[in-house]
């Protein structure tokens, strides 16, 4: 199981950046971050549109959508 309070970790990285492969955007977690990051959260957030996923060569590149800007915007101003 994942934990889903990495979604707001996740979408900033590629507010951020836009676009992001997945390993760099391993490498731009904490410690702690990237052992709780899962597959799984990264496919129910590209169900959710969150994000999109799609391979190049041989690696999945991660891009944020406007739902994902949006869910980030609004679970930002909750803080």
């Amino acid at each position: 199981m994942y934990d889903p309070s990495l979604q707001s970790v996740v979408l900033a990285k590629l507010a951020k950046w836009g676009k992001l492969t997945e390993s760099d955007l391993d490498a731009m977690l904490r410690p702690e971050e990237r052992l709780r990051l899962r597959e799984d959260l990264l496919a129910d957030m590209a169900h959710s549109g969150l994000i999109t996923m799609r391979v190049v060569g041989d690696e999945p590149v991660l891009t944020i959508t406007e739902q994902g800007r949006d869910w980030l915007s609004q679970h930002e101003s909750r803080r």
